[in-house]
């Protein structure tokens, strides 16, 4: 099916005033206005960073009109959960897009978004650049733990990071030897 020049026209024209009302309304100005703060999105209209947490439904609600606010939603979830009132309570592929960078995959596609694009942000948001930690829990004898508090006052490093030294040294010798 083939459009005629009117047609495309009438459609742009609906698209473009959908635009404008759009921005115009609180919630698209409040998001926008945060992530451009943020410093994560530019935009070519000037908006104000207002205070107060961001509702996931408003921030949904703006990627219908702005794709970049669904691109960047994931990964703020994920690494900056206090911006919003309601970080728990995700519809179902959300939910499922903020499990797969918890775990450190690449989504599936997210509202038209490639998981390519979704994960990306993962690094660039948040006050930590790169992807987040994973918890892991050991049990060590105790005079294991002696040792590692011992090691962690000598070198003056956290435990977390003598054992990250030692996971790299021992993975040097074992591909060496």
């Amino acid at each position: 099916m083939t459009l005629s020049n009117k047609e495309i026209q009438r459609r742009a024209r609906l698209a473009a005033a959908r635009m404008a009302r759009g921005r115009r309304d609180p919630r698209y100005r409040r998001v926008i206005g945060r992530l451009a703060a943020l410093g994560l999105l530019v935009t070519n209209f000037e908006v104000d960073d207002e205070p107060g947490r961001l509702r996931v439904a408003d921030v949904l609600w703006v990627g219908s009109l702005e794709p970049r606010a669904l691109e960047l939603l994931p990964a703020l979830i994920v690494k900056s959960p206090g911006m919003f009132e309601d970080p728990r309570d995700l519809p179902p592929d959300l939910d499922s897009v903020v499990r797969s960078l918890r775990r450190g995959d690449v989504p599936e596609s997210f509202r038209g978004i490639p998981g390519s694009n979704v994960a990306g942000w993962l690094h660039r948001v948040g006050r930590k650049p790169g992807p987040p930690s994973r918890l892991k829990a050991f049990r060590f004898r105790p005079s294991d733990l002696e040792l590692l508090r011992e090691l962690s006052l000598e070198l003056g490093l956290t435990e977390t990071d003598v054992l990250r030294r030692a996971l790299r040294a021992l993975a040097a010798t074992e591909l060496l030897g």
